[in-house]
């Protein structure tokens, strides 16, 4: 090595210059990870083999209509821009009653309950129900919007607004959950909104992360869940108060159990984020998370504790309030 490229030089150039580092390995990491990123899925041809063919038993079917078919949606190739999003806002709530969608020309082959916990983001609302409405009722699946509310000013808790929205879902007998963020909008028409035989992680590819997927254990955004297996891990933990640490958290939950996260592949999981203000973060997030498998069994959907819960259809969805 020469002289001036000496080990003892090239450790004090880089101790005094340490600070050139951090943003070098940020520039790196950001070419590295551009674009797609080559996560674990199911190919598009298998799709059909994994779908969670339940329908809500209180849905009436009519036996002269033929059974819904997806391929076609499955293959869409259609992607909403962002640009394009105002012409899904302006809609007719045409067959729709409290939420609740089903297609009147053919029998839904599934049910889905999306649930869509919710504070003080009105101008998300606004623009989140009337265009997943648009979206969804391109689908031939009979679904169901929950908006559960938390209506005081005590600590944000998403884990404990999706149990309860669950308890209300599973109760009306939905076979599927979709847990939802307000603030999530899917682009790809071929996202079809559904469960799959495992717990399914929907938004695996985020324009704010420029469409990569941060990490393999993500099932933060939008999740599907059978009913049955929500159950089986009790749902969400309780205790986590403010933002973070419950979606890791049931992420653990699922490996505990033994059940795999699926998704599907990056052109049919593209999601746009509205842009809000965060949620407080929760300082003690990976305190809780470190006793997370030991406490599982009694922190969650069996130990759900609120001041008050109340149940308000309309007509474009479903309110429940809860007062922690």
């Amino acid at each position: 090595m020469p002289k001036w490229l000496s080990r003892q030089r090239l450790f004090l150039l880089l101790k005094k210059n340490v600070w050139l580092l951090f943003p070098l390995i940020s520039i790196v990491q950001f070419f590295f990870t551009f674009g797609e990123f080559k996560y674990e899925h199911i190919p598009v041809e298998r799709v059909n083999d994994y779908l969670y063919k339940h329908v809500n038993p209180n849905l009436k079917l009519v036996n002269t209509k033929a059974e819904c078919k997806y391929d076609d949606i499955l293959h869409h190739t259609q992607l909403t821009q962002v640009r394009e999003m105002k012409k899904m806002l302006n809609f007719t709530p045409k067959g729709i009653m409290n939420g609740s969608f089903a297609p009147e020309e053919c029998n839904p082959a599934m049910s889905v309950a999306i649930l869509v916990t919710y504070r003080n983001r009105q101008s998300q609302l606004d623009v989140f129900i009337p265009y997943i409405h648009t979206f969804l009722r391109k689908q031939n699946i009979h679904y169901k919007i929950y908006v559960i509310e938390q209506q005081d000013d005590k600590p944000w808790n998403k884990g404990l607004l999706y149990n309860i929205g669950a308890k209300q879902a599973i109760a009306e007998k939905f076979p599927c959950l979709i847990l939802h963020d307000v603030d999530l909008l899917p682009l790809d028409h071929s996202n079809l909104y559904v469960c799959l035989n495992q717990p399914r992680h929907m938004s695996a590819s985020i324009d704010k992360f420029r469409f990569v997927l941060i990490y393999n254990t993500l099932v933060g955004g939008v999740l599907a869940i059978t009913s049955e297996h929500y159950k089986l891990l009790n749902g969400f933990s309780n205790r986590f108060l403010g933002w973070g640490g419950e979606d890791d958290d049931f992420a653990s939950r699922i490996s505990a159990n033994k059940l795999d996260i699926l998704r599907f592949p990056q052109h049919m999981a593209r999601y746009t984020m509205l842009r809000h203000q965060q949620e407080p973060e929760n300082s003690a997030r990976y305190a809780i998370m470190l006793d997370g498998r030991r406490r599982a069994a009694s922190d969650g959907l069996g130990s759900v504790a609120f001041a008050s819960v109340g149940v308000r259809p309309q007509r474009l969805y479903t309110l429940i309030t809860v007062r922690v």
